[in-house]
C-alpha cells in the first residue's frame, strides 16, 4: 500500500497561497521599480537642463529662456514631490507583502516537514512489516524442514 498524506489537499492549498503571495510581491516590486525609475528620470532630466542652463548662461542667453528653465525645474521638483509619497507607500506595501510571503512559506514548510516525517515513519513501518513477513517465512521454512 502506497503512502497517503491526509493533508495533501491542505499542502496543495498552501502552495497555491504561497504562489499567489509571490505574484503579489512581484507586482509590488514592479510598482516600486517603476516609481523609482520615474523619480530617477525626473532627476536626470533636471540635471541635464541645469547643465544646459549653465552652458547657455556662459554663452549669453535671455532672461526669458532662464525663466522658462526655472519654471520647468520647479514643475519637475513638484512632480518628484508628488511621486515620492507614492513611492514610499509602494515600498511599504512591498515590505508588508514580503512579510505575508514569509508567513505563507513558513506554513508550507511546516506542512511539508510534517509530510516528510509521516512518510519516513510510514517507510520504517513498511520495512518492519516486510522484515516480519521475511522472518515468519524463514521460521516457517525452518520449522517445515525440521519437521521432515
Amino acid at each position: 500500500m502506497a503512502f497517503h498524506y491526509r493533508l495533501e489537499a491542505v499542502l496543495r492549498l498552501q502552495r497555491s497561497i504561497e504562489n499567489q503571495e509571490e505574484h503579489r510581491l512581484l507586482a509590488c516590486v514592479v510598482r516600486v521599480t517603476a516609481l523609482r525609475n520615474q523619480i530617477a528620470e525626473w532627476e536626470r532630466e533636471r540635471s541635464n537642463r541645469q547643465r544646459m542652463a549653465a552652458a547657455e548662461m556662459q554663452a549669453g542667453t535671455t532672461g526669458v529662456a532662464l525663466s522658462v528653465l526655472a519654471d520647468w525645474d520647479r514643475g519637475a521638483k513638484r512632480r518628484q514631490a508628488e511621486i515620492l509619497p507614492q513611492f514610499e507607500q509602494a515600498e511599504h506595501a512591498r515590505r508588508a507583502q514580503v512579510a505575508r510571503l514569509q508567513q505563507a512559506r513558513q506554513k508550507r514548510e511546516v506542512l511539508e516537514s510534517l509530510k516528510e516525517r509521516l512518510e519516513t515513519a510510514y517507510d520504517l513501518e513498511e520495512l518492519r512489516r516486510v522484515q516480519q513477513v521475511l522472518d515468519d517465512m524463514f521460521l516457517t521454512r525452518a520449522f517445515y524442514y525440521k519437521a521432515r
